[in-house]
């Protein structure tokens, strides 16, 4: 497992906790997420191609705790769905470099090579980013074109977080006429990972955690 690193930030109060890493959120969105409800919404990106989602919602589970199993990079497809396995290929004090190996989409078997860093932004605020590195034996329709992106962490409480999965992704290439239907299963896919993940770390928190 990936030490958390600790960066210098500057943390302040709002919700029950606010911070200048907060996600943001109108009223509407913030009685939703209060009640349990995710949001996602997609975002403008910079790119030609690809898409760039978010989804934020509350987690009932303590930052560290949160934390910790995230980085815990292999096992990610015991409760990951769209995960066939995660191979640490590298290692550096703060930094891992991750095969991962996704189960089937449309017939494709996709493949790609991140490399993946935690940070602690404050003293209840992480971060774990990541973004595309080069896996030189994959053929172009055995992996993806780019992703990037983060888990923000922000504890709330002792035992709650708000917490951000923000993800840019180009599947390219992809069968023609599929683009949409790959661009609709991406979306899907990052959904499922944020729900995945909340059901996983809330059934396993015990009360002596973190």
């Amino acid at each position: 497992m990936v030490h958390v690193m600790t960066l210098a930030g500057i943390f302040s109060i709002s919700y029950a906790q606010s911070s200048n890493y907060n996600p943001t959120l109108n009223a509407k969105e913030k009685q939703s997420i209060e009640a349990g409800e995710v949001i996602m919404r997609e975002l403008e990106t910079k790119h030609d191609k690809g898409q760039t989602i978010e989804t934020i919602g509350m987690m009932n589970v303590p930052g560290e705790f949160l934390v910790r199993v995230l980085t815990d990079y292999e096992a990610y497809p015991r409760f990951m769905s769209a995960i066939d396995n995660v191979e640490i290929v590298g290692q550096e004090r703060f930094t891992a470099t991750l095969n991962y190996i996704l189960k089937p989409m449309l017939g494709l078997n996709k493949k790609y090579r991140i490399k993946i860093a935690p940070a602690k932004l404050d003293e209840q605020v992480w971060i774990i980013e990541w973004h595309l590195v080069p896996w030189p034996e994959l053929k172009s329709m055995e992996t993806i074109t780019d992703t990037k992106g983060y888990w923000l962490i922000i504890e709330q409480n002792d035992n709650r977080c708000i917490v951000q999965y923000y993800v840019y992704s180009d599947p390219s290439p992809v069968p023609f006429g599929l683009g949409g239907i790959v661009n609709k299963l991406g979306r899907d896919s990052i959904k499922n990972v944020f729900n995945e993940t909340r059901t996983h770390v809330e059934k396993t928190v015990t009360p002596s955690d973190p």
